[in-house]
Protein backbone atom coordinates (compact mmCIF):
# COMPACT_ATOMS: atom_id res chain seq x y z
CA UNK A 1 0.00 0.00 0.00
CA UNK A 2 2.92 2.61 1.08
CA UNK A 3 4.71 1.59 -1.84
CA UNK A 4 2.06 1.71 -4.41
CA UNK A 5 1.58 5.28 -2.64
CA UNK A 6 5.23 6.21 -2.89
CA UNK A 7 4.84 4.93 -6.68
CA UNK A 8 1.87 7.02 -7.67
CA UNK A 9 3.91 10.26 -6.01
CA UNK A 10 6.61 9.83 -8.06
CA UNK A 11 4.87 9.72 -11.10
CA UNK A 12 2.98 12.64 -10.21
CA UNK A 13 6.22 14.51 -9.46
CA UNK A 14 7.84 13.18 -12.84
CA UNK A 15 4.88 14.24 -14.78
CA UNK A 16 5.06 17.69 -12.84
CA UNK A 17 8.71 17.88 -13.92
CA UNK A 18 8.09 17.28 -17.67
CA UNK A 19 5.30 20.14 -17.06
CA UNK A 20 7.20 22.56 -16.01
CA UNK A 21 9.40 21.84 -18.93
CA UNK A 22 7.09 22.22 -21.54
CA UNK A 23 5.90 25.12 -19.88
CA UNK A 24 9.62 26.99 -20.06
CA UNK A 25 10.28 25.46 -23.39
CA UNK A 26 6.84 26.78 -25.17
CA UNK A 27 7.56 30.47 -25.52
CA UNK A 28 10.95 29.96 -27.45
CA UNK A 29 9.02 27.11 -29.91
CA UNK A 30 6.17 29.47 -30.12
CA UNK A 31 8.41 32.19 -31.12
CA UNK A 32 10.51 30.40 -33.49
CA UNK A 33 7.19 28.76 -35.30
CA UNK A 34 5.69 32.61 -35.42
CA UNK A 35 8.77 33.75 -37.07
CA UNK A 36 8.78 31.22 -39.73
CA UNK A 37 4.81 31.87 -40.48
CA UNK A 38 5.92 35.43 -41.08
CA UNK A 39 8.74 34.96 -43.25
CA UNK A 40 6.36 32.50 -45.00
CA UNK A 41 3.59 34.78 -45.21
CA UNK A 42 6.03 37.68 -46.66
CA UNK A 43 7.05 35.30 -49.57
CA UNK A 44 3.65 33.99 -50.43
CA UNK A 45 2.80 38.20 -50.38
CA UNK A 46 5.98 38.79 -52.86
CA UNK A 47 5.09 35.55 -54.87
CA UNK A 48 1.23 37.14 -55.41
CA UNK A 49 2.29 40.61 -55.97
CA UNK A 50 4.43 39.18 -58.87
CA UNK A 51 2.57 37.20 -60.18
CA UNK A 52 -0.11 40.30 -60.49
CA UNK A 53 2.00 42.11 -62.04
CA UNK A 54 2.64 39.48 -64.51
CA UNK A 55 -0.99 39.18 -64.99
CA UNK A 56 -1.09 43.07 -65.90
CA UNK A 57 1.85 43.08 -67.88
CA UNK A 58 -0.11 39.95 -69.96
CA UNK A 59 -3.42 41.78 -69.81
CA UNK A 60 -2.07 45.02 -71.57
CA UNK A 61 -0.25 43.50 -74.02
CA UNK A 62 -3.37 41.13 -75.50
CA UNK A 63 -5.55 44.87 -75.08
CA UNK A 64 -2.30 46.31 -77.29
CA UNK A 65 -2.76 42.65 -79.69
CA UNK A 66 -6.32 43.27 -80.02
CA UNK A 67 -6.02 47.21 -80.74
CA UNK A 68 -3.57 46.12 -83.13
CA UNK A 69 -5.52 43.88 -85.23
CA UNK A 70 -8.42 46.48 -85.36
CA UNK A 71 -6.11 49.74 -85.58
CA UNK A 72 -7.00 50.58 -89.20
CA UNK A 73 -10.91 51.09 -88.46
CA UNK A 74 -10.02 52.89 -85.14
CA UNK A 75 -7.64 55.25 -87.03
CA UNK A 76 -10.59 55.85 -89.52
CA UNK A 77 -13.19 56.35 -86.58
CA UNK A 78 -10.50 59.00 -84.86
CA UNK A 79 -9.19 60.76 -88.80
CA UNK A 80 -13.27 61.11 -89.18
CA UNK A 81 -14.34 62.42 -85.55
CA UNK A 82 -11.53 64.95 -85.99
CA UNK A 83 -12.05 66.36 -89.08
CA UNK A 84 -15.87 66.79 -87.83
CA UNK A 85 -14.57 67.65 -84.74
CA UNK A 86 -12.38 70.58 -86.88
CA UNK A 87 -15.34 71.90 -89.15
CA UNK A 88 -17.65 72.12 -86.26
CA UNK A 89 -17.02 75.71 -85.92
CA UNK A 90 -17.28 76.65 -89.59
CA UNK A 91 -21.46 74.63 -88.90
CA UNK A 92 -21.88 76.80 -85.67
CA UNK A 93 -20.44 79.97 -87.59
CA UNK A 94 -23.14 79.16 -90.72
CA UNK A 95 -25.89 77.49 -87.99
CA UNK A 96 -27.05 80.97 -87.25
CA UNK A 97 -28.37 82.40 -90.67
CA UNK A 98 -29.45 78.76 -92.26
CA UNK A 99 -30.74 75.06 -91.26
CA UNK A 100 -28.03 72.80 -89.81
CA UNK A 101 -28.55 70.42 -92.59
CA UNK A 102 -27.62 73.14 -95.12
CA UNK A 103 -25.01 74.44 -93.00
CA UNK A 104 -23.76 70.67 -92.44
CA UNK A 105 -23.62 70.58 -96.50
CA UNK A 106 -21.71 74.11 -97.30
CA UNK A 107 -19.10 73.58 -94.42
CA UNK A 108 -18.02 69.90 -95.88
CA UNK A 109 -18.09 71.42 -98.94
CA UNK A 110 -15.96 74.38 -98.23
CA UNK A 111 -13.24 72.55 -96.20
CA UNK A 112 -13.28 70.00 -98.76
CA UNK A 113 -13.26 72.36 -101.33
CA UNK A 114 -10.46 73.98 -99.68
CA UNK A 115 -8.45 70.61 -99.06
CA UNK A 116 -8.94 69.67 -102.60
CA UNK A 117 -7.20 72.78 -103.67
CA UNK A 118 -4.23 72.80 -101.19
CA UNK A 119 -3.73 69.11 -101.71
CA UNK A 120 -3.54 69.47 -105.25
CA UNK A 121 -1.07 72.45 -105.52
CA UNK A 122 0.94 71.25 -103.10
CA UNK A 123 1.11 68.03 -104.76
CA UNK A 124 1.56 68.76 -108.45
CA UNK A 125 4.70 71.00 -107.29
CA UNK A 126 6.05 68.21 -104.54
CA UNK A 127 6.19 65.78 -107.25
CA UNK A 128 7.56 67.82 -110.10
CA UNK A 129 10.32 69.36 -107.58
CA UNK A 130 10.85 65.12 -106.58
CA UNK A 131 11.02 64.60 -110.25
CA UNK A 132 13.55 67.46 -111.07
CA UNK A 133 15.85 65.85 -108.19
CA UNK A 134 15.95 62.28 -109.38
CA UNK A 135 17.07 63.72 -112.94
CA UNK A 136 19.77 66.05 -111.33
CA UNK A 137 20.81 62.90 -109.44
CA UNK A 138 20.95 61.21 -112.91
CA UNK A 139 23.28 64.23 -114.30
CA UNK A 140 25.74 64.22 -111.30
CA UNK A 141 25.82 60.24 -111.53
CA UNK A 142 26.20 60.24 -115.67
CA UNK A 143 28.84 63.74 -115.47
CA UNK A 144 29.63 65.15 -111.70
CA UNK A 145 31.71 68.10 -113.59
CA UNK A 146 28.68 68.80 -115.48
CA UNK A 147 26.62 69.50 -112.23
CA UNK A 148 27.74 73.17 -110.98
CA UNK A 149 24.54 72.98 -107.89
CA UNK A 150 26.53 69.60 -106.61
CA UNK A 151 29.66 70.66 -106.94
CA UNK A 152 30.20 72.28 -103.31
CA UNK A 153 28.79 68.98 -102.13
CA UNK A 154 31.26 67.03 -104.05
CA UNK A 155 34.27 69.40 -102.79
CA UNK A 156 32.87 69.32 -99.53
CA UNK A 157 32.89 64.75 -99.58
CA UNK A 158 36.37 65.13 -101.57
CA UNK A 159 38.20 67.49 -98.62
CA UNK A 160 36.58 65.17 -96.25
CA UNK A 161 38.31 62.02 -97.53
CA UNK A 162 35.37 60.56 -99.34
CA UNK A 163 36.45 59.30 -102.42
CA UNK A 164 35.04 59.83 -105.90
CA UNK A 165 34.49 55.90 -106.64
CA UNK A 166 32.71 56.22 -103.22
CA UNK A 167 30.50 58.68 -103.90
CA UNK A 168 29.84 57.42 -107.16
CA UNK A 169 28.45 54.38 -105.97
CA UNK A 170 26.57 55.58 -103.40
CA UNK A 171 24.89 57.62 -105.45
CA UNK A 172 23.93 54.84 -108.06
CA UNK A 173 22.36 52.75 -105.27
CA UNK A 174 20.40 56.12 -103.78
CA UNK A 175 19.12 56.57 -107.72
CA UNK A 176 18.40 52.60 -108.37
CA UNK A 177 16.40 52.79 -104.87
CA UNK A 178 14.48 55.56 -106.07
CA UNK A 179 13.72 54.65 -109.29
CA UNK A 180 12.58 50.96 -107.93
CA UNK A 181 10.56 52.68 -105.67
CA UNK A 182 9.08 55.67 -107.69
CA UNK A 183 9.01 54.65 -111.38
CA UNK A 184 8.96 50.75 -111.92
CA UNK A 185 6.16 49.67 -109.42
CA UNK A 186 3.50 51.56 -110.64
CA UNK A 187 0.89 48.77 -110.34
CA UNK A 188 1.71 49.31 -106.27
CA UNK A 189 1.06 53.24 -106.28
CA UNK A 190 -2.28 52.67 -108.66
CA UNK A 191 -3.51 50.04 -105.71
CA UNK A 192 -2.05 52.67 -103.03
CA UNK A 193 -4.27 55.32 -105.25
CA UNK A 194 -7.56 53.08 -105.36
CA UNK A 195 -7.13 52.28 -101.22
CA UNK A 196 -6.47 55.95 -100.64
CA UNK A 197 -9.93 57.22 -103.12
CA UNK A 198 -11.53 54.22 -100.93
CA UNK A 199 -10.56 55.21 -97.61
CA UNK A 200 -11.26 58.84 -98.14
CA UNK A 201 -15.20 58.09 -99.30
CA UNK A 202 -15.32 56.09 -95.98
CA UNK A 203 -13.61 58.94 -93.68
CA UNK A 204 -16.41 61.36 -95.51
CA UNK A 205 -19.12 59.54 -95.02
CA UNK A 206 -18.05 58.91 -91.38
CA UNK A 207 -17.64 62.74 -91.13
CA UNK A 208 -20.90 63.27 -92.13
CA UNK A 209 -22.94 61.33 -89.52
CA UNK A 210 -20.67 62.22 -86.71
CA UNK A 211 -21.23 66.05 -87.97
CA UNK A 212 -25.45 65.11 -88.25
CA UNK A 213 -25.68 63.07 -85.04
CA UNK A 214 -22.78 64.10 -82.80
CA UNK A 215 -23.86 66.37 -81.02
CA UNK A 216 -27.14 64.39 -79.57
CA UNK A 217 -24.24 61.54 -78.73
CA UNK A 218 -22.54 64.13 -76.66
CA UNK A 219 -25.38 65.03 -75.03
CA UNK A 220 -27.08 61.42 -74.30
CA UNK A 221 -23.45 60.76 -72.84
CA UNK A 222 -23.35 64.03 -70.42
CA UNK A 223 -26.87 63.92 -69.57
CA UNK A 224 -28.69 60.51 -69.86
CA UNK A 225 -26.18 58.27 -68.82
CA UNK A 226 -26.42 56.76 -64.63
CA UNK A 227 -25.18 59.23 -62.09
CA UNK A 228 -23.23 57.24 -60.74
CA UNK A 229 -21.22 57.66 -64.00
CA UNK A 230 -21.89 60.63 -64.81
CA UNK A 231 -19.65 62.64 -63.77
CA UNK A 232 -16.24 60.30 -64.39
CA UNK A 233 -18.06 60.51 -68.63
CA UNK A 234 -17.88 64.38 -68.13
CA UNK A 235 -14.67 64.26 -66.73
CA UNK A 236 -13.32 62.46 -69.87
CA UNK A 237 -15.03 64.35 -72.82
CA UNK A 238 -14.14 67.45 -70.80
CA UNK A 239 -10.46 66.15 -70.78
CA UNK A 240 -10.35 64.77 -74.29
CA UNK A 241 -12.09 68.11 -75.66
CA UNK A 242 -9.29 70.64 -74.06
CA UNK A 243 -6.20 68.06 -74.51
CA UNK A 244 -7.05 66.62 -77.77
CA UNK A 245 -9.26 69.62 -79.15
CA UNK A 246 -6.54 71.93 -78.51
CA UNK A 247 -4.34 70.03 -79.43
CA UNK A 248 -5.54 68.95 -83.55
CA UNK A 249 -6.03 72.73 -83.92
CA UNK A 250 -3.60 74.16 -83.13
CA UNK A 251 -0.88 71.94 -84.36
CA UNK A 252 -2.90 72.36 -87.36
CA UNK A 253 -2.32 76.09 -87.73
CA UNK A 254 1.00 75.96 -86.11
CA UNK A 255 2.05 73.63 -88.69
CA UNK A 256 0.87 76.02 -91.90
CA UNK A 257 2.40 78.71 -90.23
CA UNK A 258 5.61 77.26 -89.71
CA UNK A 259 5.69 75.34 -93.57
CA UNK A 260 4.70 79.56 -94.84
CA UNK A 261 7.08 81.01 -92.69
CA UNK A 262 10.27 78.12 -93.74
CA UNK A 263 9.04 78.32 -96.98
CA UNK A 264 9.46 81.75 -97.64
CA UNK A 265 12.75 82.28 -95.78
CA UNK A 266 13.93 79.22 -97.94
CA UNK A 267 12.75 81.17 -101.09
CA UNK A 268 14.82 83.77 -100.59
CA UNK A 269 18.14 82.39 -99.13
CA UNK A 270 18.04 80.24 -102.19
CA UNK A 271 17.12 77.22 -100.79
CA UNK A 272 15.71 74.76 -103.78
CA UNK A 273 12.62 72.51 -103.78
CA UNK A 274 10.39 75.30 -101.76
CA UNK A 275 7.47 73.14 -102.17
CA UNK A 276 8.44 69.78 -101.18
CA UNK A 277 10.91 71.21 -98.23
CA UNK A 278 7.30 73.29 -97.15
CA UNK A 279 5.02 69.70 -97.11
CA UNK A 280 7.85 68.41 -95.27
CA UNK A 281 8.28 71.15 -92.66
CA UNK A 282 4.26 70.30 -92.50
CA UNK A 283 4.20 67.05 -92.26
CA UNK A 284 7.23 66.96 -88.99
CA UNK A 285 5.52 69.82 -87.08
CA UNK A 286 3.41 66.91 -85.69
CA UNK A 287 5.16 64.93 -84.32
CA UNK A 288 6.58 65.78 -81.39
CA UNK A 289 10.38 66.80 -79.76
CA UNK A 290 12.18 65.61 -82.93
CA UNK A 291 10.20 66.36 -85.99
CA UNK A 292 11.58 69.96 -86.24
CA UNK A 293 15.19 68.51 -86.22
CA UNK A 294 14.26 66.04 -88.81
CA UNK A 295 12.79 68.50 -91.19
CA UNK A 296 15.51 71.35 -90.72
CA UNK A 297 18.49 68.52 -91.50
CA UNK A 298 16.31 67.63 -94.72
CA UNK A 299 16.44 71.45 -95.59
CA UNK A 300 20.12 71.41 -94.70
CA UNK A 301 20.77 68.88 -97.30
CA UNK A 302 18.80 70.47 -100.13
CA UNK A 303 20.45 73.62 -99.02
CA UNK A 304 23.94 72.31 -99.31
CA UNK A 305 23.29 71.33 -103.31
CA UNK A 306 23.68 75.25 -103.46
CA UNK A 307 26.84 75.63 -101.27
CA UNK A 308 27.63 75.12 -97.70
CA UNK A 309 27.71 79.15 -97.25
CA UNK A 310 23.56 78.63 -98.16
CA UNK A 311 23.67 75.24 -96.16
CA UNK A 312 24.88 77.25 -93.19
CA UNK A 313 22.34 80.36 -93.69
CA UNK A 314 19.62 78.41 -93.69
CA UNK A 315 20.94 76.23 -91.04
CA UNK A 316 20.85 79.49 -88.79
CA UNK A 317 17.54 80.48 -89.92
CA UNK A 318 15.91 77.03 -89.93
CA UNK A 319 17.16 77.33 -85.91
CA UNK A 320 15.78 80.44 -84.76
CA UNK A 321 12.28 79.74 -86.91
CA UNK A 322 11.97 76.63 -84.86
CA UNK A 323 13.79 76.71 -81.67
CA UNK A 324 12.98 80.36 -80.73
CA UNK A 325 9.41 81.43 -82.84
CA UNK A 326 7.86 77.80 -83.05
CA UNK A 327 9.19 76.55 -79.24
CA UNK A 328 9.23 79.87 -77.71
CA UNK A 329 6.53 82.40 -79.07
CA UNK A 330 4.12 80.42 -81.26
CA UNK A 331 3.65 76.96 -79.56
CA UNK A 332 2.69 78.13 -75.70
CA UNK A 333 0.52 80.83 -77.60
CA UNK A 334 -1.29 78.70 -80.00
CA UNK A 335 -1.22 75.15 -78.21
CA UNK A 336 -1.35 76.75 -74.89
CA UNK A 337 -1.25 73.91 -72.03
CA UNK A 338 -3.51 71.79 -73.43
CA UNK A 339 -0.92 68.82 -73.45
CA UNK A 340 1.21 70.02 -71.03
CA UNK A 341 4.07 66.61 -71.26
CA UNK A 342 7.58 66.98 -70.14
CA UNK A 343 10.00 65.99 -72.50
CA UNK A 344 11.43 62.94 -71.26
CA UNK A 345 7.54 61.45 -71.06
CA UNK A 346 6.74 63.43 -75.06
CA UNK A 347 10.04 61.58 -76.29
CA UNK A 348 8.82 57.96 -74.64
CA UNK A 349 5.24 58.83 -76.35
CA UNK A 350 6.29 59.30 -79.19
CA UNK A 351 8.38 55.88 -79.30
CA UNK A 352 6.23 54.00 -78.17
CA UNK A 353 2.93 55.48 -80.43
CA UNK A 354 5.43 54.86 -82.99
CA UNK A 355 6.24 51.48 -82.37
CA UNK A 356 2.79 50.47 -81.62
CA UNK A 357 0.76 52.46 -84.45
CA UNK A 358 3.16 53.60 -87.07
CA UNK A 359 2.99 57.20 -88.01
CA UNK A 360 -0.47 57.45 -87.06
CA UNK A 361 0.87 56.70 -83.52
CA UNK A 362 3.71 59.80 -83.86
CA UNK A 363 1.18 61.86 -84.72
CA UNK A 364 -1.10 61.28 -81.92
CA UNK A 365 1.17 60.18 -79.02
CA UNK A 366 1.35 63.49 -77.26
CA UNK A 367 -2.41 64.33 -76.99
CA UNK A 368 -2.80 61.05 -75.64
CA UNK A 369 -0.36 60.82 -73.35
CA UNK A 370 -1.54 64.10 -72.19
CA UNK A 371 -4.92 62.54 -71.45
CA UNK A 372 -3.57 59.55 -69.83
CA UNK A 373 -1.44 62.24 -67.69
CA UNK A 374 -4.32 63.95 -66.61
CA UNK A 375 -6.77 60.95 -65.56
CA UNK A 376 -3.67 60.10 -63.32
CA UNK A 377 -2.92 63.46 -61.94
CA UNK A 378 -6.76 63.25 -60.76
CA UNK A 379 -6.27 59.57 -59.94
CA UNK A 380 -3.12 60.23 -57.08
CA UNK A 381 -4.77 63.30 -56.16
CA UNK A 382 -8.05 61.20 -55.09
CA UNK A 383 -6.15 58.52 -53.78
CA UNK A 384 -4.12 61.37 -51.26
CA UNK A 385 -7.53 63.06 -50.11
CA UNK A 386 -8.78 59.14 -48.95
CA UNK A 387 -5.36 58.75 -47.76
CA UNK A 388 -4.15 61.25 -45.73
CA UNK A 389 -2.31 59.08 -43.34
CA UNK A 390 -0.09 58.04 -45.56
CA UNK A 391 0.90 62.02 -45.69
CA UNK A 392 1.58 63.09 -42.33
CA UNK A 393 4.18 65.98 -43.35
CA UNK A 394 1.14 67.35 -45.44
CA UNK A 395 -1.08 67.26 -42.44
CA UNK A 396 1.34 68.99 -40.11
CA UNK A 397 2.20 72.11 -42.75
CA UNK A 398 -2.03 72.46 -43.21
CA UNK A 399 -2.24 72.16 -39.29
CA UNK A 400 0.83 75.18 -38.78
CA UNK A 401 -1.17 77.07 -41.86
CA UNK A 402 -4.49 76.82 -40.17
CA UNK A 403 -2.94 77.86 -36.88
CA UNK A 404 -0.46 80.79 -38.14
CA UNK A 405 -4.47 81.82 -40.51
CA UNK A 406 -6.05 81.54 -36.84
CA UNK A 407 -3.59 83.64 -34.98
CA UNK A 408 -3.87 86.02 -38.09
CA UNK A 409 -7.35 86.51 -37.59
CA UNK A 410 -7.20 86.77 -33.73
CA UNK A 411 -4.71 89.28 -33.76
CA UNK A 412 -6.73 91.23 -36.52
CA UNK A 413 -9.78 91.16 -34.31
CA UNK A 414 -7.80 92.35 -31.11
CA UNK A 415 -6.53 95.31 -33.36
CA UNK A 416 -9.89 95.77 -34.39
Amino acid sequence: MAYSLLRRTGQFRIADTEKVKDMSSSPDQSTTSDIEATSTLRWQRRFLMALTVLAWIVTAGLIFWGIGLIIEPVILLVISALLAYLCYPVVQLFQRIMPRALAIGISLLLVLGVLCFLLYTVLVATVQQFVALIRSLQVVIADPASASRFQPVIHFLNHSGVSPNYFDGSAQQILAFLMQNTLFNVLPIVSSVLHLFITGIVIFSLTVYFMIDGYRVNGWLRNKTPVKFRGRINLFMNVVEKSLGSFVRGQVLLAFIMSVIVGVGAYFIGVPYIFLLSVIVFVFEFVPVIGAYISGAIGILFALSVGWQTALIYGIFVTLMQGVLDGQILAPRIIGNSVGLHSIIAIVALLIGTRLFGLFGALFSAPVAGIIQVFVLAFWATWREQHPDQFPEERKSKASESKASLDEHEQTVVKT
